[in-house]
Parts: structure tokens; sequence; C-alpha cells
């Protein structure tokens, strides 16, 4: 029996090959038993393993569709509606509202094809993760929070964007 040092190490091996093979099952399962065959709007993104049918992931789904065809079509009236009011008072015009974006999150302004991976709540806020590809096929995972206000429009609250390398690094 190993004792000490030794098992550590021995372990911490066993821990991380158990991490990776669990998150490339997951990523697998998760994406392929949802997929559908892909959507594609006139501005070439593809929409990936969006909820069917009437549901809160539905309508969630469809405001990160919105908010990227925002981007991508560089429309500052459609990224403004998705804007929070205190980034709206932040930046006062539509202009900058969008630039700000297109700034802190280039990805959403390149992406080709979105796919959608995983889906919860917490508290008040539904949340999304989804895998944003360019046309290089440079990948990045998004992690985007939503608002639904009075009026019954979607805000983004929360987003968060990093490389898949950088998640696959840190396993």
């Amino acid at each position: 029996m190993l004792t000490g040092s030794k098992a550590k190490i021995s372990a911490r091996h066993y821990v991380a090959a158990a991490l990776l093979c669990a998150s490339a099952a997951t990523l697998a399962v998760t994406t392929q038993t949802i997929a559908r065959p892909s959507q594609e709007d006139t501005l070439g993104v593809a929409f990936e393993n969006v909820p069917e049918g009437r549901s809160d992931r539905t309508a969630v789904a469809k405001a990160v569709e919105g908010f990227v065809q925002g981007m991508v079509s560089h429309d500052d009236k459609k990224v403004w509606m998705f804007a929070s009011e205190e980034d709206q008072d932040a930046f006062a015009t539509e202009r900058a509202v969008y630039a700000a974006y297109a700034e802190t999150f280039p990805e959403f302004a390149k992406a080709r094809e979105v796919t959608f991976t995983r889906f919860w709540q917490e508290g008040d806020t539904p949340f999304v993760q989804a895998l944003v590809s360019d046309a290089t096929g440079m990948a990045e995972m998004a992690t985007m929070g939503f608002w639904l206000d009075d009026a019954g429009d979607w805000k983004l609250v929360s987003c968060d964007v990093k490389p898949v390398s950088n998640l696959m690094a840190g396993l």
C-alpha cells in the first residue's frame, strides 16, 4: 500500500484522468442527446441544440439568438434592447453600448455557430452555456445570464466568455 506523498501523487493522477474523461463524456452526451438540424439565418449564424416547443429554455435560447444576431449584424438598436438599464445609463447611446459589447465580447460579433450546451436557473435568473465558434473554427465557451424585465424584454445581466482551451487546461 502506498503511503505519504506517493499516495497523494498517485491519487492526483487518477482524479485528473477521471475528471478529463467525465468532462469529455459530458460534452459529448450533451451535444449528442439534444442535437437537431442546424437553423441558419440570413447572417450565416447557425444555432445548434435549440430547445423545441414552448418552454423557458426556448425563450432564453431565442434571447441568445437575438443578441448574437444583433452583434453579428452590427445592429446597435437590437443590441441596445438586450443591454441592462445600468449599461444603457452608463453608455447613453445605442452605438456606445454596441461598441462596448463588441470590444468586451468580440466573439459574439464574429460568431458563425452557436451550440447550446446547458441551461439552468439561479434564483430568478436563467443561465445559458453555449459554445460560440467563428469562421476559422476558433471556439469560446460563453456563459450568459438573462433577466426578463417588467416590459417582457430580455436583458443580458451576466456574461463570461472563455476559450475552450483554457477550460480544458484547468482540468
